[in-house]
């Protein structure tokens, strides 16, 4: 069996998506169109959001690809449905949502995001290890960070800016069936961690 790797706006999506106060978690569950804007390029996906976790789909070179995960389990599976097999990573060590911290906001005025007003917000993130790093995110009145743009350095020490924006959002509880592995799945042992290690910096 080949090694499958995430693609690397998957991966993004996982470690860091939009925050409120404290942690990069919604406390609002909700499904969404999510656009990832990476040097240039747009990546579209479709998430399920809720306190257990984000499920995020999207088609890579003609496959469709999911990836879960778990924030209240510290784990994340890669799933490809075309085979019926899933490979899992441990993430206790990375920058997942439940992982990273706000240090500090600012209100900056409200501004128009998929022509609804959401409130804008300076903040500066602080991974586990205890890098900080300045970004921005909007918050609409439900609670939903409906965008977000921060810059991301990889191992190389590369710095990417990075925009991620909801689209087609519908607040609302998320089936639990969602973030979790579905039944028949295969279990493969492909090392996932290595590859979301090279993102996150471990």
């Amino acid at each position: 069996m080949p090694a499958f790797r995430l693609p690397m706006f998957l991966l993004l999506l996982c470690a860091l998506a939009t925050a409120p106060a404290h942690a990069l978690l919604d406390e609002v569950s909700w499904s969404a169109a999510r656009i990832v804007r990476i040097d240039g390029r747009e990546f579209p996906t479709r998430v399920n959001h809720s306190r257990l976790g984000e499920r995020i789909v999207a088609e890579v070179g003609g496959v469709e690809l999911t990836l879960i995960v778990r924030n209240d389990r510290n784990v994340a599976w890669q799933l490809m449905p075309l085979m019926m097999v899933y490979a899992e990573a441990d993430v206790s060590r990375m920058d997942t949502p439940a992982n990273v911290r706000i240090v500090a906001s600012e209100p900056l005025g409200e501004e128009l995001v998929g022509g609804r007003s959401a409130m804008k917000y300076r903040a500066v993130f602080q991974t586990r290890g205890g890098a900080r790093h300045e970004g921005h995110f909007w918050q609409n009145a439900a609670g939903v960070h409906v965008k977000s743009r921060f810059p991301v350095t990889d191992r190389s020490g590369r710095t990417r800016l990075i925009e991620l924006e909801l689209r087609e959002l519908r607040v609302g509880p998320q089936q639990a069936a969602l973030f979790e592995v579905p039944a028949g799945y295969r279990l493969i042992d492909v090392d996932i961690g290595s590859v979301l290690g090279e993102l996150f910096g471990f």
